[in-house]
């Protein structure tokens, strides 16, 4: 009775019950095809067929959740300054990629930190706020 309490325990802790999952090669090209992927926004966007939220796998390792976090943090600054320069598109784009870092965020349950400082990026967009609200609402359904 004990053993099987025991493994009830791992189990449920998530010891040997849960496969890992790949980081799709697409998620690791760099910022740069994120930000020219977000171009489709408010369609679906996908890095060489790979949403957004895909970037983030289950029991993920420290490494890949560096390399996603590099290259969103760093998309989601470019398009932050410019949507506060007044370029409504990278505002719409800035929402699909905080919509679709929520979302995986969702499937993975890591890599929090990463997603807050995306969202960070959409501070101060005065104007082009309802563009990041569509963007937003489309990356959150679909990213």
């Amino acid at each position: 009775m004990r053993k099987l309490f025991v493994c009830g325990l791992v189990l449920a802790a998530g010891c040997g019950g849960n496969s890992s999952e790949s980081l799709p090669a697409a998620c690791t090209e760099g910022p740069g095809p994120v930000v020219k992927a977000l171009r489709s926004a408010p369609g679906a966007v996908a890095i060489d067929g790979t949403p957004i939220s895909r970037c983030f796998n289950r029991n993920a390792r420290g490494e890949d959740v560096q390399i996603v976090g590099t290259n969103l943090v760093t998309a989601a600054q470019e398009l932050g300054d410019r949507a506060r320069a007044g370029e409504t598109a990278a505002a719409l784009q800035l929402g699909y990629l905080v919509g679709a870092a929520q979302r995986g965020l969702k499937r993975s349950g890591v890599a929090s930190e990463m997603v807050r400082r995306v969202e960070a990026e959409a501070t101060g967009l005065g104007g082009a706020r309802p563009a990041y609200e569509r963007g937003l609402q489309a990356g959150s359904t679909q990213g």
